[in-house]
């Protein structure tokens, strides 16, 4: 959504802020070099990440092993460079549920 003005108005909160506050409320560790990409609508639908590639190469040459992506950026897996996949897992999600699943220490 744009306002009359130009700004956008944000209508989500991002994944990973997402994640951080449950984690943070239930008391659980996070698996360590995670990366989160994506959005959460606030009616709990899942955005997909805009220039997926690139935040997906810039996140491995940066130290992330695990960087989970919603599943709308599943057809542009082919774009990333073989070195990013041979050092990164990329796991994808589809809703709040399979997010926490994937994210949380020992599950």
């Amino acid at each position: 959504m744009t306002s009359l003005l130009g700004s956008t108005i944000a209508s989500g909160i991002g994944a990973a802020a997402y994640v951080a506050i449950i984690s943070a409320i239930y008391k659980r560790n996070l698996k360590p070099a995670l990366s989160i990409l994506g959005n959460i609508s606030i009616g709990g639908a899942i955005e997909r990440s805009l220039n997926f590639s690139d935040k997906v190469s810039m996140l491995s040459e940066n130290g992330a092993r695990l960087v989970l992506v919603p599943m709308s950026n599943l057809n542009e897996l082919q774009d990333l460079p073989s070195s990013v996949l041979g050092a990164t897992d990329v796991p994808f999600y589809g809703n709040n549920q399979m997010l926490m699943q994937k994210v949380i220490l020992g599950e």
